[in-house]
């Protein structure tokens, strides 16, 4: 009588999608449990648990924080809700590439701008917690712990074995979100503690994450057609997109999309720290011609008084 109501919740057993859109628009609970949850957890936090607290003048939050966090929360409900959940389970190895991009480099950048830096204190203040911080989002570390996620998960047998079990699945998307973490803290820090890389290591180090991003990407473009088995099993191609052809666009999303997110960041990064010392060239330009300048007056001045009447002594 109530089909939809009958759907099971999890996508492991459940049937294939049909319509125009080819989703069922039903949120995973989980998803929603875990980022509303989250996502209150922050607000309770950073606010009235916040005020409750002594000295809470000095623990501000900005709304700009409060926006970036907000947005990072509905980017997640984004990419792991109807209708990409859906193309990515039963159809699309490509919606899958772009879930995981946006849990990374989207979804985890928000957060971490939206985060205050003292949330962060009882995490760096306790010796047993204080190396999650100090020690595995620098840059060395970050860089290999990212890498071999981001292997991993793309290795056929495991990633099918992904779509065949709900728990995997969970892992392989919570791995992605902290791959995401430890790709950008050494850029976003927010930690005195733990500081960010000087601008001419962040463009070495984003440069170095074009590598693995570009061997990996372009293996899936250029794999012949299935290795992803999975999706092979779906009754339909929506919109007549071919398994070729969709795992062509999954291996160019990660190769061209990533390193262009890199290249950009590393643009950008680049260009601010130049304008940046420029303007300290001049500064420090401008603060010695001042300096030279007031010697210059002030040994006209001292010559002045010595050659002015009277002066000098009179003689015999």
């Amino acid at each position: 009588m109530f089909p939809s109501l009958l759907l099971p919740l999890l996508h492991v057993g459940g049937p294939e999608p049909a319509g125009p859109l080819y989703t069922h628009w039903i949120l995973d609970p989980r998803i929603a449990v875990f980022v509303f949850g989250l996502t209150g957890l922050y607000l309770a936090w950073v606010g009235p648990l916040n005020r409750r607290r002594p000295e809470a003048g000095s623990r501000p939050v900005s709304a700009a924080q409060l926006r970036w966090f907000l947005l990072g929360s509905l980017v997640m409900l984004i990419a792991l809700g109807p209708p990409l959940d859906d193309w990515s389970h039963f159809f699309f190895v490509s919606a899958h590439m772009l879930q995981h991009l946006l849990l990374m480099f989207v979804v985890i950048p928000c957060w971490i701008k939206g985060v205050p830096a003292w949330v962060y204190a009882p995490i760096v203040g306790r010796r047993w917690s204080r190396w999650l911080l100090l020690w595995l989002p620098r840059g060395v570390p970050a860089f290999l712990l990212v890498v071999m996620i981001m292997t991993l998960w793309h290795i056929p047998a495991l990633y099918d074995a992904t779509l065949r079990n709900e728990p995997l699945h969970t892992l392989q998307h919570l791995c992605f979100l902290l791959a995401g973490f430890l790709f950008y803290w050494p850029l976003m820090s927010v930690v005195p503690e733990t500081p960010q890389l000087s601008p001419p290591l962040k463009c070495l180090y984003l440069f170095l994450q074009t590598i693995p991003a570009g061997i990996i990407g372009a293996a899936i473009t250029y794999a012949g057609p299935g290795l992803y088995p999975w999706y092979e099993n779906a009754s339909v191609r929506p919109w007549g997109i071919d398994l070729k052809t969709d795992q062509e666009i999954a291996g160019l999303t990660m190769w061209v999309g990533m390193n262009t997110l890199f290249l950009g960041l590393i643009t950008v990064i680049f260009l601010r720290w130049a304008i940046r010392e420029e303007a300290a060239d001049k500064a420090a330009h401008q603060a010695s011609l001042r300096a030279s300048t007031r010697r210059r007056r002030q040994l006209a001045a001292s010559q002045g008084v010595a050659d002015a009447p009277g002066s000098q002594s009179a003689g015999p």
